[in-house]
């Protein structure tokens, strides 16, 4: 089969490669999109000591069963899946309470194993999840990335209020849609790239700025008046939008830290100690929040495909340098065998 490789810091290559080797309870699924994460490209930068190439990265992926082993429940050749990427030891604290992304000894599709950037993967029948036969395989590539933005959204509680979103990247502008369904009153973004502020203004936001803009943190201080913003969204993993969200929070508020970037960044704890600030890290998302973003999908609750851009996996070396260009205007992109 052919797939595209991560070979060295910045290189992806498009090579002949071994398709996989079934073993029990087990699915090879023949990818119809995979999506491309920013870990992928933090990992493609050169930055992760964990992913050593060769290697097939990719780990949002939709497809087609085209064939199964053992016991596999009641999946069956034909079926459109989504896969959930993560599998964990299944003895672990986080295996029990359903967070398998958080397992120490877990492995994942794209990582440990080959992911989707290739004409097939396989998977563990159990972290397939099928799909409506008219559900296409860009939306299906979007259900890993939606169940993140759930699983992020998710640690305010059931309280609902204002809320601020730095970073308007992918994540960014799925954190938006998932709070806008599940009637977060308002929501400013703020961004620096041109072509992701429009997108934001059209997906919802109240409230949009630029950071450059000198004026800015004025604006959103109007906005959200006296009381502040209950939570702030750092989706942009870099030192000046993680200093920014400690001073948008209202005392008592939570910055939820997404963005995976900046390995270290300066932080005024006194601040964050007489405001009472609380920050929590997430990452990724357990089996229950993936369920849920397949039924999302399932339902068209979201519409999201105006911000993508496809391209065959050939293109997939371009791909990359123009998504980690400042100024690109690409937001999301799928690869497509």
């Amino acid at each position: 089969m052919k797939a595209l490789v991560y070979v060295a810091p910045r290189k992806l290559e498009l090579r002949d490669w071994p398709e996989p080797d079934l073993g029990p309870r087990e699915a090879l699924v023949r990818v119809g999109a995979a999506g491309v994460c920013g870990t992928d490209l933090h990992t493609w930068q050169g930055h992760s000591q964990r992913h050593i190439p060769p290697l097939v990265l990719g780990h949002e992926m939709a497809g087609v069963i085209e064939q199964v082993r053992g016991e596999v429940g009641d999946l069956k050749a034909g079926d459109r899946v989504a896969a959930y990427p993560h599998q964990g030891c299944g003895q672990c604290r986080h295996c029990a309470a359903g967070e398998d992304a958080l397992c120490r000894r877990k492995k994942a599709l794209g990582f440990q194993f080959g992911g989707g950037f290739a004409e097939y993967f396989k998977a563990p029948a159990k972290n397939l999840y099928r799909l409506s036969a008219d559900t296409n395989f860009l939306e299906g590539a979007l259900v890993e990335p939606l169940g993140c933005a759930l699983h992020m959204v998710g640690r305010c509680g059931p309280g609902r209020g204002p809320i601020a979103i730095v970073g308007a990247g992918a994540i960014g502008l799925m954190i938006l849609a998932v709070a806008r369904q599940l009637n977060f009153p308002k929501a400013a973004v703020v961004e620096i790239n041109a072509r992701r502020r429009e997108v934001a203004q059209r997906q919802g936001a109240d409230l949009v700025v630029d950071p450059k803009d000198p004026e800015s943190f004025e604006q959103l201080e109007h906005f959200f008046g006296e009381d502040g913003c209950i939570a702030v969204f750092e989706a942009a993993g870099v030192t000046p939008a993680r200093q920014l969200s400690l001073r948008l929070v209202r005392t008592g508020g939570l910055v939820v830290a997404a963005g995976i970037g900046d390995p270290e960044s300066p932080m005024d704890f006194d601040k964050l100690v007489r405001r009472e600030i609380r920050i929590e890290g997430v990452f990724a998302c357990g089996p229950s929040e993936f369920r849920t973003a397949s039924e999302w999908v399932a339902e068209g609750r979201l519409h999201l495909k105006d911000w993508l851009s496809e391209a065959p996996l050939a293109e997939g070396q371009a791909v990359f340098e123009d998504l980690t260009r400042p100024n690109s205007s690409m937001i999301k992109a799928v690869l497509k065998p």
